[in-house]
């Protein structure tokens, strides 16, 4: 299995390959500048499918398309570009051509995009794994109950705090 590990603030940490099958109790993050302990205990049930991050410990965990984000991006702003000059020249017919040449190049690249597992907590994704019919898509009200809370910094003051 290959991991891109985050923190519990879901900022990314690093990457690593981990024989699932071993447990190992710590993985080196590619670098070799991170070493992060891993929770196996009721992480893998019998088949040795994924039911809790090993990172984390958190219970949850959602499968979604391991889509190479870039190319979407490069994608949807290479057709708006074309669509909007095709439209300027009044060829509307090409542009309607290009923009349904991008659905039918975006449906091709989801079929041949394999799926990951993802954390709903850290959000530390886990590929070369084996997913089934109860790993589920991403839900919004379990991604709710995972929203980090954003917490507003207020500057240190020097002195005694005044209250208003």
């Amino acid at each position: 299995m290959r991991l891109a590990v985050n923190d519990i603030n879901r900022e990314p940490l690093g990457t690593a390959s981990v024989d699932e099958s071993a447990r190992p109790s710590s993985i080196t993050l590619d670098g070799g500048c991170r070493t992060i302990l891993l929770q196996w205990e009721g992480a893998l049930d019998e088949q040795g499918r994924l039911r809790r991050c090993p990172v984390c410990g958190c219970r949850e965990i959602f499968r979604r398309q391991d889509f190479p984000q870039r190319l979407g991006l490069m994608l949807v702003i290479g057709t708006i570009i074309a669509a909007v000059v095709l439209i300027a020249l009044w060829q509307v017919i090409w542009a309607m051509g290009v923009l349904l040449a991008a659905v039918v190049i975006d449906r091709i690249i989801c079929v041949f995009t394999r799926e990951c597992l993802v954390c709903y907590r850290c959000r530390t994704e886990f590929r070369d794994v084996t997913i089934d019919g109860s790993h589920e898509a991403w839900d919004l009200a379990t991604g709710e109950k995972y929203r980090p809370i954003r917490r507003i910094e207020t500057p240190r003051q020097d002195g005694p705090c005044t209250q208003a």
